[in-house]
């Protein structure tokens, strides 16, 4: 059994809860500038939000326009006059105020951290980023974060993985990747000569071209390689 001397975390859908954050965020940010909300809207601006992440990954759209655009196709498709950029606003703000975290992820990073350092990569607003990760406990944890926002390339771009691995002073064969998303996070693993492990608590099916080195349903699964 590989054994590796840095572990590379992503942040959303790995440590943190991203979807009861961004579920949380928007409800303020809707409410804040009246605009209507429930469950069929919020899941219709998550698919748009979502779709944006996936062309910015495919270098579509910068991350500085989809701040935004996101929100104008959003109250597109409500059909509301609203500013985009002031819910935009709202929705930062709020964002960054949310910290929750994936069942067991506390637990699974201070256990790593104890064997190796643990480096987050995670794309993202850098000024979100940053004051989510000072509002979770783990963040004790972590000998150091790149973050797309800060360092001007997103994952699966290999740049901001070199990055890391500078950070952490570890060759790219020593190295995991470890991430819940195939077209970013195991893609930049493979274009940077990195292991990855998928995190796939639900079994989903990896429908990309994308195959990870290793698959967890656990996090603490990923101990036995550090």
């Amino acid at each position: 059994m590989p054994k590796f001397e840095l572990l590379l975390a992503d942040a959303d859908g790995t440590l943190l809860d991203f979807h009861a954050a961004e579920y949380a965020a928007l409800h303020e940010a809707c409410a804040l500038h009246d605009v209507p909300l429930d469950d069929e809207r919020a899941a219709s601006y998550k698919a748009i939000n979502e779709s944006l992440w996936r062309a910015l990954e495919r270098g579509e759209v910068t991350q500085q326009a989809l701040r935004t655009l996101r929100f104008s196709r959003f109250l597109e498709s409500l059909g509301l006059e609203r500013d985009p950029e002031r819910l935009a606003n709202a929705f930062t703000d709020a964002l960054a105020m949310h910290a929750e975290e994936i069942e067991g992820a506390r637990a699974f990073v201070a256990a790593a951290a104890a064997r190796v350092p643990v480096i987050v990569v995670t794309n993202g607003i850098a000024s979100v980023q940053r004051s989510r990760f000072a509002r979770t406990p783990m963040s004790r944890y972590f000998s150091g974060c790149v973050i797309s926002g800060e360092v001007g390339f997103s994952k699966p771009d290999p740049r901001i993985l070199f990055k890391a691995l500078e950070m952490g002073g570890v060759a790219a064969e020593r190295a995991l990747m470890l991430g819940d998303e195939p077209t970013s996070d195991i893609a930049a693993a493979r274009a940077a000569g990195v292991k990855s492990c998928w995190f796939n608590p639900t079994g989903r099916r990896n429908q990309t071209p994308h195959t990870p080195d290793f698959e967890v349903r656990a996090l603490d699964e990923v101990l036995a390689w550090l």
